[in-house]
């Protein structure tokens, strides 16, 4: 009966360990700060939200990939006095006053985009 008991404790113990272990993995390979911005962005109810950026000249925005995000974009887009001009791969051209702006959008954590356009531009966020 003793040893049925510590069989299961142990049982329990490797099993946390493991969810444990796998948990820090996930938070290692997304990374801790975009942990945090799926979390806010779920949270908070917003569709589209700014992230942090490695360049200072470029904005980054994280959207779910409900519905249709290219529409998302060029919708953001034209309340921003924005007009779409085409498509070419990631790159969503627009226009507006005599200047081209491209905006790229990049497929992340499987349910997730970013969208990644110069600083200053259009602020797309809710």
């Amino acid at each position: 009966m003793k040893k049925k008991w510590k069989v299961i404790l142990f049982s329990i113990i490797g099993a946390s360990v493991l969810l444990a272990v796998l948990g820090a993995l996930y938070v290692n390979n997304i990374g801790y700060n975009n942990v945090k911005h799926m979390y806010l962005l779920e949270s908070t109810g917003k569709s589209v939200m700014r992230i942090d950026s490695d360049t200072p000249s470029r904005e980054r925005y994280l959207t779910k990939e409900e519905g249709d995000p290219q529409e998302l974009l060029k919708s953001r887009m034209e309340q921003e006095g924005w007009v779409y001009s085409q498509q070419e791969g990631s790159g969503y051209f627009f226009k507006k006053d005599g200047r081209e702006e491209i905006v790229t959008m990049q497929q992340w954590n499987h349910f997730y985009i970013i969208y990644s356009l110069n600083a200053g531009i259009a602020n797309l966020e809710d």
